[in-house]
């Protein structure tokens, strides 16, 4: 094999790495392009988190609201039943326990 020989079979390795080289550049581009797309639906992802856990806390203060109010309203009734109760032995007997 003559040296001209062997440059040419070098140089057409050289093109056949070269193609394949460009082929993985536009792989990984390719790639890149993608995963700025999942990035990007991250931040979405994440920006809904945040807001579910701000609507949770809110739900949980009403929730809170919600509980007092009932017992209060409890309170209130207990509170009634004792004085009808009271007012009912005052009545039959004619006198406060």
């Amino acid at each position: 094999m003559t040296d001209s020989e062997k440059l040419d079979l070098l140089i057409s390795e050289m093109q056949g790495m070269k193609s394949e080289i460009q082929g993985m550049k536009s792989d990984m581009q390719g790639m890149k392009s993608e995963m700025q797309g999942m990035k990007s639906d991250m931040q979405g992802m994440k920006e809904k988190i945040d807001k579910l856990a701000l609507g949770q806390l809110e739900i949980e203060k009403e929730i809170y609201i919600l509980n007092r109010r009932l017992t209060d309203t409890y309170n209130v009734a207990l509170d009634a039943l004792g004085t009808s109760a009271e007012n009912r032995k005052w009545i039959e007997h004619g006198t406060l326990i």
